[in-house]
């Protein structure tokens, strides 16, 4: 399998101290002889799995022999790692409490042969996967005898009830391995990569699959230890959380928040695990131009950030996610939007939250903003004309209103008859307070209970919504 090593670079918001976190034990060398026959002169790369990623953690060139040695004057941190050469060789490995003594020895025409001495919980895994792939084999050969063009109905369902058995023999072995290795490092990793069991394998009806869906809300981390820091080293924990948060949690941002918190909140018991949770949640959703995942990270630095000092996050990260704060803390999805009493183009004193409409668009541009003189004639015409017949309006404000002759001129030239063209040309409302308008176009969609449903989106997006939403 070919697949790419990853250069160590972390720049990341938060710092994660790996080398800290090394076992303090009276053997405490690293020590790993490989023998590779067949590659010699190749260069043999020894990674590691952080947070799903890959990265290259030592190498070396394998002699005449081809053996290679890997040496630390201490254990590398508990977890997941691998073997690799380019291009297509790589091997999974597990790193757990016996580091100092390691010999493997690689068949190259049948790797299944392959051993290793020194460390149970490789020879574990490898003598798993050995199985996985035996069962692999011999349920693709039984599926493929279902593709027969003449096979009877009574052959057919022998075939299947062959499948179901071969099935369950492999989840009772895989049972049967994670009970026997409950308190090694092997029996810890295979119990967090076995999926938990639902109600109903195959429901049939909308009240299966909600049974389903409550069910795996609760249950679904019941086989991860959240506050085994050892699972940050491996290839599959930030999948996990990554299915959970966008499959199993409701979909909306204030419910994607509270799960997100409540997520950190079960790790609380170890240092690490909370480091990690937290940094790897609040990284990937204030880096993410999905709308609604401020609502996240907002969340999670309320409940854990600000105000805490955390002694791992220093005074600039803290400043910088402040400044990002300040400006989405009251104009987040699902927030009711706040009133702004502005001045239309004629004259008049109108107040946002009074207009009655079922979806009500606050658009914040200046007439001098490039961007805004493109973007103006889009949303009126692919968006406000289409709309507008099913209770869409328009509050267009002219942040920089103050010139009244270059506000008209806009409003004339775009011809923006229908929208509610106003400003606030003596900024007695504050509006930049309660919303974003650091950028502009800034766009905030409101539905008829003036709650935000939108924002931050342009015409193309504005018109998806619509499309959706009115249907």
């Amino acid at each position: 399998m070919r697949f790419k090593i990853t250069v160590i670079l972390l720049s990341l918001l938060f710092t994660f101290e790996m080398e800290a976190q090394t076992i303090k034990s009276p053997d405490n060398k690293f020590n790993l002889e490989v023998t590779y026959p067949g590659q010699s002169g190749k260069k043999l790369y020894l990674g590691q799995y952080w947070r799903g990623a890959t990265y290259a953690k030592d190498s070396v060139v394998l002699s005449a022999a081809g053996k290679g040695v890997f040496t630390a004057k201490e254990k590398y941190p508990e977890g997941q790692y691998f073997l690799y050469i380019a291009p297509d060789f790589r091997t999974d490995m597990l790193f757990g409490s016996e580091q100092s003594k390691m010999q493997i020895t690689i068949n190259k025409d049948n790797f299944l042969k392959s051993t290793i001495t020194g460390n149970d919980d490789t020879r574990l895994l490898w003598s798993y996967l050995n199985k996985v792939a035996e069962n692999d084999a011999l349920r693709e050969t039984l599926e493929d005898q279902l593709s027969a063009s003449n096979l009877t109905p009574q052959k057919r369902a022998g075939i299947e009830k062959e499948i179901a058995t071969e099935e369950q023999i492999a989840q009772t072995y895989v049972n049967n391995l994670i009970k026997e290795n409950k308190t090694n490092w092997f029996g810890t990793f295979l119990k967090g990569m076995t999926p938990i069991t639902l109600p109903y394998t195959d429901p049939k009806n909308d009240k299966e699959f909600a049974e389903n869906n409550k069910y795996g809300k609760v249950h679904y981390f019941d086989n991860i230890n959240l506050t085994d820091p050892r699972l940050w080293r491996t290839n599959y924990l930030t999948s996990y959380i990554e299915s959970y948060m966008t499959q199993w949690v409701n979909p909306t941002p204030d419910s994607l928040a509270v799960a997100a918190s409540k997520l950190v909140n079960r790790t609380k018991e170890n240092e690490v695990c909370f480091k990690e949770m937290l940094s790897y949640l609040i990284n990937t959703t204030t880096s993410s131009d999905r709308m609604g995942d401020e609502n996240i990270w907002a969340k999670l630095c309320e409940d854990y950030v600000f105000g805490k000092n955390l002694a791992w996050i220093d005074s600039a990260q803290v400043t910088g996610l402040q400044y990002m704060y300040e400006h989405i803390k009251n104009n987040r999805i699902g927030m009711r939007a706040r009133n702004i009493k502005l001045t239309t183009i004629d004259g008049k004193t109108i107040e946002t939250n009074d207009i009655k409409a079922e979806y009500l668009i606050l658009y914040f541009y200046g007439h001098d903003c490039n961007h805004c003189i493109e973007e103006t004639p889009r949303i009126y015409n692919e968006v406000y004309t289409k709309y507008k017949d099913k209770g869409l309006q328009v509050v267009a404000i002219d942040i920089k209103g103050s010139d009244k002759k270059e506000w008209d001129k806009f409003v004339k030239n775009n011809k923006m008859t229908g929208w509610i063209n106003a400003a606030d040309p003596n900024n007695i409302s504050q509006y930049w307070l309660n919303y974003d308008t650091s950028y502009i176009p800034s766009v905030f969609v409101l539905d008829k209970n003036k709650k935000i449903v939108a924002k931050k989106i342009d015409s193309k997006g504005l018109e998806q919504f619509f499309d959706y939403y009115t249907k």
